[in-house]
């Protein structure tokens, strides 16, 4: 799976900016996202109760759908919100295809990966390969104990400011087959 391109200015091309400007108070707050094929899907609570909002983004104009009654007449700040929440923080989608690592090519791509990607699968995976998680500490400068529970808070959906970090040393050790002593 390749990450879908969407540009704020493929936004701005649909929307007006008064909608882009009110999108904005909607980024971060949509739930059961998804990436299936080249539509996006959330849902977000809104005045008159739950919005399911959709967007596909490889037609030109982009095209939508919204359970708001503004989107019936003009391109809403719903679906605004849906793309901008793509665009600023693609890893909140779920896919049914999991993004190769073999196949990541840009940055975005690789903080997909590592945002979706949890901490305890790739400890594991460098476990079977080469190395274990007394030797990751070691190799890392952090304590088993704190290492532990980067794991456990991970698992849980909780962001430490090292847990990218160990993910990417994590990657690292795994491509290159490095081996405990």
């Amino acid at each position: 799976m390749q990450l879908l391109k969407l540009t704020e200015e493929q936004l701005k091309n649909i929307s007006s900016g008064i909608t882009l400007q009110r999108a904005e108070n909607y980024v971060g707050k949509f739930y059961d996202c998804e990436i299936e094929g080249n539509r996006l899907r959330g849902k977000i609570k809104g005045n008159h109760g739950v919005y399911n909002v959709e967007l596909i983004i490889d037609s030109d104009p982009l095209d939508f759908k919204c359970d708001c009654s503004s989107s019936k007449e003009m391109f809403c700040k719903h679906a605004a919100a849906l793309g901008l929440t793509y665009i600023y923080t693609p890893w909140v989608f779920t896919t049914e295809e999991e993004l190769d690592r073999n196949k990541i090519s840009t940055t975005a791509e690789l903080q997909f990966y590592l945002k979706s990607v949890k901490l305890k699968d790739l400890v594991d995976e460098l476990k079977r390969c080469c190395i274990g998680v007394s030797a990751l500490a070691d190799l890392t400068g952090i304590s088993l104990q704190q290492l532990s529970m980067i794991i456990k808070d991970d698992q849980n959906g909780k962001n430490h400011t090292l847990t990218i970090p160990l993910k990417l040393s994590c990657l690292y050790l795994i491509e290159r087959g490095v081996e405990a002593e």
